[in-house]
């Protein structure tokens, strides 16, 4: 029990030593896989991750020998999590599916109630870990059932601890989505558990840790750096190398967001540092990401797109082609031989409760197999052809989900090559003097946001060939507003958009357009002081689409020649207006209106 409690803490090692040196003389393997169990959980818990792979194949190896299916489970549980954090996320899978698999093979009929306890314990452990798994491959759905599942049967045992961190990772999951107020109630929530269930002191600390996280997202920033030093100030006495080098990057955000840069960049190094040490691939990621911005701050560029380049090849490293094969055929896999073992259970389930009549069930199976070889000779060739009927759709089915896999892997990473492209531009534009170029230079960084922002929405969402246009054009528009610096608070905007799924060959050309024409009202028609914008898109007639944009600046020559305009944006707009075969129309009315019909478009 103490080891359970305490293996988290400095001073756990010396009483696990004496439970080996004890049970070497009995020579008793549950109590030695155990053991080298609680060597595995101290090393992982301390960042010595090498070590406590070790200790549990040691524990896998016994337990496995000697058909210890607690053992076996556990085991396999902390070792996927290893092999996630090194970024193996297929191994790691491999493993959760292969622990699942023995806690359901085990009859539980005729055991203790603390054996049954364990069993549905382990199960929860299994559950939080499958979630966790899923939420770090950013598969939200499955993540969020699991979290559930886990924190349901946790809360009714009344095992206020574990619903407590699984209430935790629940919350990292909606931090994720950016959905910060409902983070942070989780997070306050799982607190008053962990101390309501007596929970180690790392776990708390783990608490104050995401508190801290959720408050910098809100901006009280100074309210987050209290917590997050709470966290730090336990993982620094009790030397815990994982807890330090997350909270060393979260530090340096918060010390971003105040504007203290070299702080920032000291708390992101030594985070990057230990984290490279203990190959700790995921804060890594984080930590590279908080140099790149505060090295950008203080203008040294260079460093800051390295630091940038190493984040973004992290993070696509998670999402590659082949770890989304291994994963969806591990999956497969798993399904197959899981329905093949469920199905022996059952036939071996039924064997033994039908032991008394299975002299009667002779004679009825050979009746039945005469009548089956006549049934056969009839129903052959129709048989056959379902059969080959079913592998075709099964085959087609397998490859529709493989191309939908790539074609999101496809946009993630133009997405990503759009964003350097972007912040390369951002780069250089500081180094010009004269505000036409830097003007320049931000519409070609709008026009590349606008591109940027379509890929963003094919690969988040289950549909890679449509684009949801209010989602995406109330995104660009707040791009914008960000961009020109416009206060919604003085400029009364009113915007209208239906919900339609247009395709990608419409919503580019469209999406590029309505970038120039909000452009050139943000720049040169609103008032900044006491300005009005409008703008509608809606679906008139099956034929055709509306776009209106509206402005109460000045307006400007009504008899300009759209085809024959010297300015790059209005080619760029005729251009494309041409591929939509658009119609367009200026007027003057208390500024300048914008009318705009499309007849050639694609509606999913």
């Amino acid at each position: 029990r103490f080891v359970f409690d305490k293996r988290y803490n400095k001073n756990t090692l010396p009483v696990i030593r004496a439970l080996y040196k004890i049970d070497d003389k009995k020579k008793d393997k549950k109590i030695l896989s155990k053991v080298y169990l609680f060597y595995g959980n101290y090393y992982y818990y301390n960042t010595q991750l090498d070590s406590a792979k070790f200790m549990l194949e040691k524990a896998k190896t016994i337990a496995d020998a000697y058909k210890l299916n607690i053992e076996k489970a556990t085991s396999r549980i902390t070792m996927a999590v290893i092999y996630r954090k090194k970024g193996d996320v297929s191994s790691a899978l491999k493993l959760l599916q292969e622990s699942n698999s023995i806690l359901n093979s085990i009859d539980t009929i005729g055991i203790s109630k603390s054996k049954k306890a364990e069993i549905v314990n382990q199960k929860i452990i299994l559950n939080n870990t499958f979630a966790n798994f899923y939420n770090q491959i950013e598969n939200y759905d499955k993540a969020a059932l699991y979290y559930d599942k886990a924190f349901n049967n946790a809360f009714l045992l009344h095992s206020y601890a574990n619903a407590g961190v699984i209430l935790s990772n629940k919350g990292n999951l909606l931090f994720k989505l950016k959905k910060y107020k409902e983070a942070l109630s989780t997070f306050l929530k799982s607190k008053e558990l962990k101390i309501k269930g007596n929970a180690p002191g790392v776990s708390i600390a783990n608490a104050n840790q995401n508190i801290g996280l959720a408050l910098l997202e809100l901006g009280r920033n100074k309210e987050a750096l209290s917590s997050l030093n709470k966290a730090f100030d336990y993982y620094k006495k009790n030397d815990l190398q994982l807890g330090l080098m997350q909270t060393y990057e979260e530090l340096g955000r918060v010390y971003y967001a105040i504007g203290d840069y070299n702080k920032s960049i000291e708390n992101c190094i030594k985070s990057k540092d230990l984290a490279v040490k203990k190959g700790i691939i995921e804060t890594q990621e984080k930590a590279s990401l908080c140099l790149s911005k505060s090295y950008e701050a203080i203008g040294m560029y260079q460093l800051a797109l390295d630091n940038y380049k190493n984040y973004t090849k992290i993070k696509d490293a998670n999402f590659n082609k082949e770890n989304i094969k291994k994963i969806t055929q591990i999956e497969m896999q798993y399904q197959f031989e899981k329905e093949n073992e469920l199905q022996k259970l059952k036939n071996i389930a039924k064997e033994n409760e039908n032991k008394a009549t299975i002299n009667y069930l002779v004679f009825g199976i050979l009746f039945l197999l005469f009548f089956s070889i006549f049934l056969y000779w009839i129903n052959r060739i129709k048989h056959k052809t379902n059969n080959q009927l079913k592998e075709k759709n099964e085959q087609i089915s397998n490859t529709l989900k493989i191309n939908e896999t790539l074609f999101k892997e496809t946009h993630h990473r133009v997405k990503n090559n759009l964003q350097i492209i972007s912040s390369l531009l951002n780069m250089q534009s500081k180094y010009l003097v004269d505000n036409a170029s830097k003007s320049l230079m931000k519409d070609s960084q709008n026009r590349i946001k606008s591109m940027s922002l379509i890929h963003q929405k094919l690969y988040q969402n289950d549909r890679v060939t449509g684009i949801e246009t209010q989602s995406y054009f109330e995104d660009l528009i707040n791009s914008l507003v960000l961009s020109y610096g416009i206060d919604i608070k003085k400029v009364n905007m009113h915007i209208e958009i239906d919900n339609i799924l247009l395709d990608v060959d419409t919503a580019i050309p469209l999406g590029l357009v309505m970038n120039e024409l909000i452009s050139n009202a943000f720049k040169h028609g609103v008032d900044p002081e006491n300005g009005t914008f409008e703008l509608y898109f809606n679906q008139i007639h099956e034929t055709s689409l509306r776009l209106f944009i509206k402005d109460n600046g000045k307006g400007f020559n009504l008899n300009f020649d759209l085809e024959k305009s010297n300015s790059y944006g209005m080619k760029l707009i005729h251009t494309l207006g041409k591929k939509l075969k658009a119609k367009y129309s200026f007027r003057q009315n208390n500024g300048l209106e914008i009318e705009m019909l499309i007849y050639k478009f694609k509606i999913l």
